[in-house]
């Protein structure tokens, strides 16, 4: 079977996103037989070397694009058609030019869940095409079962299209010596432990001015020297982070990195605390992972999938509580038994998630839209 798949996502920055797509593929380059079938990688740009590995599974085209929007819609489909496609897998928008079967990905609905989460032009935006998206795929992938059934719910899909793939465990997350950890941190970065991470982009979502009211409580009530690292690219609408930031933090305690890269994530990880993870809603959630991965504490929410996702091998609470997170991470500083029990159930859990189980549902889903399985 030949199977077109979109792209673009590999190309750009290190993201979610990015991390789904490389594990996929990664993945289902490891199942799948050349000698019987390709995935044909369409993109706008070239896929930078050592994204995927060499296999002759891979056909990369590569056609640019003066609009992103346009390529999606009109020059997708005529490419699809040119390379002799069996279908289709694109993330969130299916053009309605495609003329074979069609797999979408649509990690969650949040815009139709809390718009206000979103900008006005993106609102408007995922709302005009990822329900009509849906509705002429085939099926349709999320990563999450608590993500299937808002789905199923709220855009009112047969629950047989709708296919929970969670994600895996990305590569490059494991448990490193604290202290070599908070060595490398400091050298780079020149913070001082203790610190807790909070890993995301800067946005409404996710929720960090809990983060920051929870750490102010902690030094204020507990009287525990820690500081808090703000790590993730800009997003929008900062003003209630700003906010928090003043009201809470004025004296230097919160450091905001900006964005890092995956190779760096690793060591803060090892060298935090903990990661506090406060995000009103998600669909997955790949910052807990990849911190259970290296043994660090986890405090996330109780919000969308993050209980699929942290299981045991963490601490969920509610995202508007901060007094409750500040016990917790009291707690966490100060009770070692427990905090070494919780890091071995969070290495536990996170290797619960492969790569190879998302390939081989999501096969099994292209199997099914053209109409083999």
């Amino acid at each position: 079977m030949r199977v077109g798949i979109d792209v673009r996502l590999l190309t750009g920055a290190y993201t979610g996103d990015r991390t789904y797509w490389r594990g996929l593929l990664t993945a289902l380059g490891e199942r799948l037989s050349p000698a019987e079938h390709r995935l044909v990688l369409f993109a706008t740009r070239p896929i930078p070397a050592g994204t995927l590995p060499e296999s002759p599974l891979y056909e990369p085209v590569v056609a640019p694009a003066r609009s992103e929007r346009l390529w999606s819609l009109l020059r997708l489909p005529k490419l699809a058609r040119q390379h002799r496609c069996d279908l289709i897998h694109t993330q969130y928008t299916v053009s309605p030019f495609f003329t074979l079967p069609t797999v979408t990905t649509v990690h969650d609905i949040s815009f139709l869940i809390e718009p206000r989460w979103f900008p006005l032009k993106d609102r408007i935006l995922l709302r005009l095409t990822v329900p009509a998206s849906c509705r002429r795929a085939k099926r349709v992938l999320t990563v999450s079962e608590t993500s299937r059934e808002d789905m199923i719910e709220t855009l009112r899909l047969p629950p047989e299209k709708v296919v929970a793939t969670p994600n895996g465990l990305p590569e490059g997350f494991y448990p490193i010596p604290k202290a070599e950890a908070q060595a490398w941190v400091r050298e780079t970065y020149g913070i001082e432990p203790p610190f807790a991470l909070a890993v995301g982009v800067l946005q409404p979502r996710k929720n960090w001015q809990l983060a920051i009211e929870a750490v102010y409580l902690a030094r204020e009530e507990y009287e525990l020297p820690i500081t808090l690292v703000l790590t993730g690219k800009a997003g929008w609408a900062r003003r209630e982070l700003e906010r928090a930031k003043q009201t809470f933090a004025p004296d230097g305690w919160l450091i905001e990195t900006g964005y890092v890269p995956d190779e760096h994530l690793v060591w803060l990880y090892n060298a935090a605390e903990m990661l506090l993870y406060p995000s009103f809603y998600e669909g997955f959630g790949l910052p807990p992972l990849e911190a259970m991965a290296c043994g660090a504490p986890v405090i996330a929410s109780n919000g969308g999938a993050l209980p699929e996702v942290v299981g045991s091998g963490g601490i969920l609470l509610p995202p508007n509580e901060p007094g409750m997170w500040a016990s917790a991470i009291h707690i966490l500083l100060t009770n070692n038994a427990y905090r070494e029990a919780l890091s071995q159930r969070a290495i536990a859990q996170a290797q619960r998630f492969s790569w190879h189980t998302t390939a081989e549902r999501t096969w099994q889903a292209y199997l099914q839209a053209v109409g083999c399985g």
